[in-house]
Order: C-alpha cells, then structure tokens, then sequence
C-alpha cells in the first residue's frame, strides 16, 4: 500500500472491552483461538490491540491502523463445530449475510449502498482460499466512506474482515486488499504445513449437494412418484441456480420449477400405469393434464406468491377456473416430497478478476 491516507476508527468493535496492545517478542501476532498468525506490520498498518468478546461464541478482534486507514479482524466460532474450511459452506454464508445486515441495517451508518458481492481469492493463484467479499458506501457521522467485508473459514474458525476508506482514498482499496489478503493467505498456508507436519488434519466428509425427504405414508409407488418430482426440482436448481436458497436450506420452488417437477412426476406415473398401485392425486393430475390445464392449474394452486406475480399470456385462467369449479370440489393438492439445497448460491468472481 503506498499511501494510505484514511484517518483512524472508521470501525469501531462492540461488545466487548477496550483494545489493549499486547507486545510480541517474534512481532507476529496469533489470531487467537486460531492458529493462525500475522506480522504487526501489514504494509503501513500497525497492530494496535486486541478485544476478547464477553460472549465466548463471538470469539476476539484484532485491530490494525495507519495513518488514515482501519482494520478490523474477528476470529470467532459461533458456537459451532466442524465448520468446514473455505467460503462456500452453509455456516460461513449465514455468518456473511449476519455481517451483511449488521451494516445495512445496524443504525450506525446512513445511505448504505451495496456496490457488489464477489467470491474473492485471497492471493492471484488459482489454488488460493477464497474469501466472501461486499464492498460497501456509506456516510457515518457526516464522513461518506467505502467498505470492504471479507469473510472465510479455517480450522473451524472464522475469519472476518473490515477495512473502511474515506471516499478520498478510495483508490487505495485494491493495493490495500491485495497486502491484507496476502497475509491472510500466507497464515493460513503456514498453519497447514505445520498441520502437516503434526499430521493431525482431518477432511470433514463430504456434503451431499440436496437431500429428499418423501413423506412416509405414501406407498412404495406413489413415493417413487413423489422422489421423480423432488429428483426434477433439484435439476431444475442446477439449472437455474439463481433459484436456490442463498445459504441454503428448503427449495421454494416458483411455476417454472413446480410444473416441470409436476410434468416428470405425472410421466412416471403414466410410465407405471397400469401395474401401479392406484393414486387418486395424480389420477386427478393426468385428468387435467389431459384437457390441457396443467399450467393453469400449477399457477392457480402452486406458483410462488413472493416472484411470480404475473401470470404468462398463454394461460387460459377462466377456462381452468370453470373446469376447477366443475371438476376439482373436492381435489385436494398435495406435495408428497420436499428438496433441501445443502449448498449456498456461488457469488460470481469481481469484475478485476481474469
């Protein structure tokens, strides 16, 4: 970093006592609980202290300072265990978007602006760990400002940054990133040889991408009906990823999703017909899909309230409202099987990035 003006104290920590220098004899300093250490110099900032957090899940910060530039690093677990190394697990996102809303909505700054949200090497190699980033404009105290969030895991910790630039050295933010990522990548390529070394590292196992849960009281073959439905979602995510749960968690699908997961279920069941056991559900399904009303009838009973808002041209809503009146008094609509995404949404790589 070759001039890094910012004044001081852009972000303050909270919840715990005041920051306390602490010398180090061998000028690094550990991330404590992590193993992970740093220089007390990173480029012109300047370790200025530590905070312990009175609740123990929140973990320590550690303060770095310039003449016009301050950094904030948390180190904390959240209570959890096994928290899988890296950016793209369920428990780091849900922690990104925690910190996401602790500026957007914490009260401590005005006219929050999000201007973009990238997955982030830590160092210009395609082998580098990868870091969640935001970049952030806001006002505090009359003082506009641009903000940087990082946030990864390591040995069942993570890691979060903060580093706040007034708006007139804003241009120091990319050669400021690359010296404070670097030393985050450098740390943790040491802790790995010395884990290597110890050879007490473990890989946690694996994460399946989705999980099918089928309600139980169906028969074997209206189940395999219901898995053919869940199966065509989960395709459909994949497809569609923009679709999925941010953090993960249960799929919501919308019309699209909920009538090609509908038209491959009733596929099966025309397949099986009629050697299967006998379902009244997608009996009435291949009714309707027989006066061609199945996508009225999937917009009328099952699209998402919350995205599909408009229903599309070709739809003929009064034709499917007098068959549903006629026809389906007493059809009930059922969702034997729910799909839930084990994955979080991929962030895309920044646009400085080849």
């Amino acid at each position: 970093m070759r001039r890094i003006r910012f004044i001081a104290g852009m972000v303050g920590c909270i919840l715990g006592s005041a920051a306390h220098p602490a010398p180090l004899s061998d000028n690094t300093v550990r991330l404590a609980p992590s193993q992970l250490k740093l220089p007390q110099a990173i480029g012109p900032l300047r370790y200025t202290g530590e905070n312990r957090f009175n609740d123990r899940r929140l973990g320590r910060s550690f303060g770095y300072n310039a003449s016009g530039i301050s950094l904030s690093i948390y180190v904390y677990d959240y209570g959890l265990r096994g928290i899988p190394d890296g950016a793209d697990s369920v428990p780091l996102c849900e922690q990104f978007l925690s910190a996401k809303q602790e500026i957007e909505r914490g009260g401590n700054y005005d006219n929050v602006a999000l201007k973009g949200e990238f997955s982030r090497r830590l160092a210009d190699r395609v082998d580098a760990p990868l870091a969640r980033e935001a970049l952030y404009e806001f006002d505090r105290r009359g003082v506009h400002a641009l903000s940087a969030l990082w946030i990864t895991a390591v040995d069942g910790y993570f890691i979060k940054l903060r580093l706040s630039l007034r708006s007139e050295v804003a241009d120091e933010l990319d050669e400021a990133r690359a010296e404070i990522l670097s030393a985050i990548d450098e740390a943790i390529a040491d802790a790995a040889a010395d884990h290597r070394k110890r050879g007490n590292r473990e890989s946690p196992p694996p994460v399946e991408e989705a999980s099918i849960e089928v309600d139980s009281h169906y028969d074997p073959d209206t189940a395999a009906l219901w898995f053919a439905y869940a199966a065509r979602l989960i395709t459909w995510s994949r497809e569609h990823p923009e679709t999925r749960p941010y953090c993960g968690g249960r799929l919501v699908p919308g019309f699209a999703a909920e009538l090609a997961a509908r038209r491959a279920a009733l596929a099966e069941y025309r397949l099986r017909m009629p050697d299967a056991a006998p379902s009244n559900y997608f009996a009435d399904l291949a009714r309707i899909d027989d006066q061609g009303l199945l996508e009225e009838y999937v917009w009328h009973y099952l699209r998402d309230e919350q995205t599909d808002l408009m229903p599309p041209l070709e739809l003929q809503m009064g034709a499917f409202d007098e068959y549903r009146e006629r026809e389906l008094v007493t059809h009930v609509v059922q969702s034997g099987a729910r799909v839930r995404i084990n994955a979080v949404r991929a962030l895309p790589s920044p646009p400085d990035v080849r």
